[in-house]
Order: C-alpha cells, then sequence, then structure tokens
C-alpha cells in the first residue's frame, strides 16, 4: 500500500512492531529489513516492543512499558546490532517530530502565501457586498457612495470616455450607440418621412425623396384631389391655408412611427446601460433587482414627447424653389443665359390655369416647407428629446444621483437598500473567516519558521 502512494520510497518511514514475538530463525530476516537492506527507503527503518496482551492483561503502564523496551533492545540478540537513534517508541517519536518539523518549514511559506491569497479573496467579496446597511444612515451612506459612482460611470459613458478592457459592442459605450441610433433615425427620416414623393423642377421624381417601396403615385395628382376638394369661397387660383396644413399633416404621418422607433431604440439602449452598470457596481442580487426596476419605470414613463417646430429657413427655401421653377420653364421654352426673347412668347409659355397655378404652387410650398421642417423634426428629437431629454441633467439616465438619495425618506431607504437575511448573513461569515485567516497569518509571522 505505501508502495504504491510512494514507489520511490522518498516519504515513507518504516517500522517493525512486536519484534519480541517473532518465531525462532525469523529474526536476521527482520533485522536486515530494519537494516534498510530489503525494502530500501530514504527515512530507513524503525524497531518498537509494543505490550504484549499478557502485559496488557497484567497491567503494565507505559512507562513500564517504555522500560521493557529499552531492556530489550539493550540486551536482546540480534536487536543490539541496531542504532540506537533507530529502536524503541521515544526515537520514532522524535524522528517522526523533527521530520514534521522541516516538512513544515520548507512549505511554510507557500502555507502562507494560500492563507494570505484566501484573506485577500474574502476581503473581495466582502468589499463587493459593501458597508453593512442595517441601519438608515447606513443605507443612505451606501446609495450616496452607488451614485456618486453611477454618475461618474454615466459621465465617462456620455463622453466617450470608455474602458480600454469593454469590448467593441459593449452596453457600456453609451455615446458611440447612441450617435449610431442618432444617424440612422436622419437616414430614415429622409429615406421614410414622407408619405408622396416630391417631383423636381421638371416634373420627375426628386432624387433627394426616391424610395423602392411605399407609395410612389403622382403627388401633382394627389394634390389637385384634395385641391379640388377643398375649393371654397376663395379666389380661383389662391390657396385655402387649411388645404396646405391637411397636406403637410398627410406627408408628415410617417414621422411619429419613424421618431418613435428612434425613441424605444435609444430608451432600449440607456436601459442596457443602466443594467450593465448596475452588473459591475452591485453584487447584491435583492439591491440590483431593485435598481433595475426603479429604472425601467422611470424610463417607461419618458416614452413620447416629441417636437415639431417652424424653421425660420422656410421663405428662403420656398423662393428658391420658385426660382428654379421658373428657370425650368425658360430652359423648356428655349431659351438660354444671355438670350434676348420676345415677352409675348415667354408670357404664352408660362401661361397657366389657376388651377394649374395653384397645384404647382401648392407642392413647391409643401416641399419647401416639408424639407426644412424635417430637418428640424429631425434636429429637435436628437437634441431636444434625446439629448436633453433622456440624457440631459434631468434624464432618466443620470436620475441616481446623490440628490436623489438626500430627498428619500427613511420608508424608501429601507425598501431600496434594505440588508435582507442572505445577504446579512453572508456578510456575517465572510467578516469571521477573514479574522480567521488574519489571526492565523498572525501566528505564522510570530512563528516566524
Amino acid at each position: 500500500m505505501a508502495r504504491a502512494a510512494d514507489p520511490e520510497g522518498r516519504r515513507t518511514v518504516g517500522f517493525i512492531t512486536k519484534c519480541d514475538a517473532l518465531q525462532a530463525g525469523d529474526e536476521l530476516s527482520v533485522l536486515r529489513i530494519a537494516k534498510n537492506e530489503v525494502e530500501k527507503l530514504t527515512h530507513s527503518w524503525f524497531a518498537v516492543k509494543n505490550r504484549s496482551t499478557q502485559e496488557i492483561a497484567d497491567g503494565v503502564t507505559i512507562d513500564e512499558r517504555h522500560k521493557y523496551e529499552k531492556a530489550f533492545f539493550a540486551t536482546q540478540s540480534p536487536w543490539v546490532e541496531l542504532k540506537k537513534d533507530r529502536v524503541g517508541t521515544h526515537a520514532l517519536r522524535e524522528f517522526l517530530g523533527g521530520l514534521l518539523y522541516n516538512h513544515i518549514r520548507s512549505e511554510f511559506p507557500e502555507v502562507v502565501k494560500d492563507i494570505e491569497k484566501l484573506a485577500a479573496s474574502t476581503q473581495k467579496e466582502l468589499e463587493l457586498l459593501g458597508p453593512a446597511r442595517q441601519t438608515t444612515a447606513d443605507q443612505r451612506r451606501f446609495l450616496t457612495r452607488l451614485a456618486n459612482a453611477y454618475q461618474r460611470e454615466v459621465s465617462n459613458a456620455l463622453s466617450g470616455n470608455y474602458d480600454a478592457e469593454l469590448d467593441g459592442n459593449s452596453p457600456m459605450k453609451l455615446r458611440m450607440h447612441v450617435s449610431k441610433l442618432s444617424d440612422r433615425f436622419a437616414e430614415s427620416m429622409a429615406r421614410s418621412g414622407h408619405a408622396k414623393i416630391f417631383q423636381d423642377v421638371h416634373g420627375g421624381i426628386d432624387e433627394q425623396f426616391a424610395r423602392s417601396s411605399g407609395d410612389v403615385g403622382d403627388i401633382m395628382d394627389w394634390i389637385r384631389g384634395l385641391y379640388q376638394e377643398s375649393r371654397g369661397a376663395e379666389l380661383p387660383g389662391t390657396v385655402n391655408p387649411r388645404v396646405l396644413e391637411n397636406m403637410f399633416r398627410q406627408q408628415s404621418s410617417p414621422w411619429k412611427g419613424v421618431a418613435t422607433i428612434y425613441i424605444e431604440r435609444i430608451i432600449a439602449t440607456i436601459q442596457n446601460f443602466n443594467e450593465s452598470a448596475f452588473e459591475q457596481m452591485v453584487p447584491d442580487e435583492d439591491l440590483k433587482h431593485k435598481l433595475k426596476q426603479g429604472f425601467r419605470t422611470i424610463l417607461m414613463d419618458e416614452r413620447g414627447g416629441i417636437l415639431q417646430t417652424v424653421n425660420h429657413y422656410f421663405a428662403e427655401n420656398l423662393s428658391a424653389i420658385r426660382e428654379e421653377r421658373v428657370l425650368a420653364r425658360l430652359e423648356a421654352a428655349g431659351f438660354e443665359d444671355g438670350d434676348r426673347f420676345d415677352m409675348a412668347r415667354v408670357i404664352k409659355r408660362f401661361h397657366l390655369t389657376n388651377e394649374d397655378q395653384a397645384v404647382n404652387d401648392i407642392h413647391d410650398i409643401l416641399k419647401a416647407y416639408y424639407k426644412v421642417a424635417m430637418k428640424r423634426f429631425t434636429d429637435n428629437v436628437v437634441l431636444q428629446v434625446t439629448e436633453r431629454h433622456l440624457l440631459g441633467m434631468d434624464g432618466p439616465v443620470k436620475s441616481l444621483s446623490p440628490d436623489l438619495i438626500a430627498d428619500f425618506e427613511d420608508s424608501d431607504l429601507t425598501d431600496i437598500a434594505g440588508e435582507n437575511f442572505s445577504t446579512s448573513s453572508a456578510r456575517n461569515e465572510l467578516a469571521v473567516r477573514l479574522e480567521r485567516f488574519q489571526r492565523a497569518l498572525e501566528i505564522a509571522r510570530q512563528a516566524a519558521i
């Protein structure tokens, strides 16, 4: 059995018992073993004499046993041939004590290192749980520290100051994700924000508004139909302002859907950031769940709120479109820059019915207004809703702040940060374990082996 565990015999100490009970003629073979001539061991062999069954029955004491053993190895042949430090339980005990001491001495530095590692890991676990949160003062102090740490994470995430160890698509890269979503939103608005495709001054599709799907019907027919349906008491060729309002509402009807998708994605991005931040900062699962749930509620309350405003460059854009239309008609009539032309011919070429003129004007006004309004709407959704409202100082992404914690009632603190039984028990267990390791290290330093 010992050979299986120690094939080379480097760690095994052999000892022979009941040397006095051997049969006549067996002594020499056993003696050779005791002299380490048969089964050779690095630490060699010991010979001892235990109490016999009769001696035990006769009440021989331990002290008497030691005397009998010493006398036996000093007088009985062939055992007198063995070295004195290799016979008797006293010699065996001294040798084993020295062997153990040397082993401890050689392994002691590693043992100390193991204890230090265990103490450090226990200390880290204890620190991850944070300080005790039994009282409201403890809870307020803990949440305030957490809020300060969270604000630093938000500031870094919004400024693009990312941890070098974050992977490329980490939720903690908040600014990167928001910028990508905002760019995609602007592209979606330009591509899909209009219900009808505007025409250029030559009557073809304006490439700025071209798309491969959706309603590609003739916008002029649509304008003419709405114009005819809305005629009132106004003079021929003039436009009822309500017609323009109605057309703009219909033409911009996809905006809400495009913007809603964008806002939903921004909110989901903020929620992913919050949850990732809490995963890193809050080891307490119960507290982590409460904080995540609180932020989900805040974000749900922030949905909507999209702004629509008018741009003061509207008149400029409308004037430019009208000028382009005039130049296009001149080119169609065969005139070029610097040509002399017959005024009557120009007037004849430019003559339109009142209805045609009204339809053209409505198209140009609607197009000019739409371009500016769409850009302004896009900018406002990004700047007012995303940047100022959702990511701003009072936005949900920054709602966990020291000021918020300061306003909490005691009951709020207990509901959010109060420790449950399992957390409290884990902290106590870790504290006891850490104390044991620290005491062991102190003993090791005093031993100085």
